[in-house]
């Protein structure tokens, strides 16, 4: 089984795919998961060291080479571990997928069908989950630990200098497109501004509905 989760920046999916991942691994399932910019793929093809050296805005790249970059580390996940662990009957998790890059394509102006045709190498993931939460809080969040990212503030779009300001606006913007593809792909909406504790219980409860014993 493939079970991917996405959201905008700072919802919570990497808590949400550690928690998953050990109740499933409790239950006596072998469990891989799969993460976005993972350094397992730096070391392969570097791709994820090209992404974190544009993420500080240092240097800066048109939304298209962007977007191929990440496609390039789908593409290399679903290669290198998704495709093999799912072969040998592993449940994979999914931290982060295709919906977040499509959503913020648009966001950044790129047109949907030529992203959603770009994409048409990715597996369809058997659960997907969407973490849906307000962008202001998002903020707060990733502001608690670190700061805000020149690309997750959208400021290689957006004018002006205050990276809180520009996160709210350009995430909404993915957000509401990321609540879009949910409804058209059949992806389950969970409700990320309550407690981790709560959310995961909500995501065990569906998972639980369709894993076979």
């Amino acid at each position: 089984m493939f079970i991917v989760i996405d959201g905008i920046d700072g919802c919570g999916k990497s808590t949400q795919v550690k928690m998953l991942a050990k109740f499933l691994a409790q239950q006596g399932r072998q469990v891989v998961t799969s993460k976005w910019k993972d350094l397992e793929y730096v070391e392969k093809l570097y791709i994820g060291d090209l992404l974190k050296r544009f993420q500080d805005g240092t240097v800066r790249i048109p939304p298209e080479a962007r977007t191929f970059l990440l496609a390039a580390d789908i593409s290399n996940r679903l290669s290198s571990s998704i495709k093999p662990a799912l072969k040998e009957g592993k449940i994979v998790i999914g931290d982060r997928y295709i919906y977040k890059v499509i959503a913020q394509g648009i966001a950044r102006g790129l047109e949907k069908p030529w992203l959603v045709e770009l994409f048409s190498f990715a597996i369809e993931p058997d659960v997907k989950f969407f973490l849906d939460i307000a962008p202001e809080q998002a903020a707060d969040r990733i502001e608690s630990y670190r700061t805000i990212s020149f690309y997750e503030a959208g400021m290689d779009i957006l004018r002006g200098e205050d990276r809180r300001r520009n996160f709210i606006e350009f995430q909404s913007r993915v957000r509401k497109h990321l609540l879009e593809l949910a409804a058209e792909t059949g992806g389950i909406i969970i409700d990320a501004s309550r407690s981790q504790e709560k959310q995961h219980s909500e995501l065990v409860r569906h998972i639980s509905q369709v894993i076979v014993s």
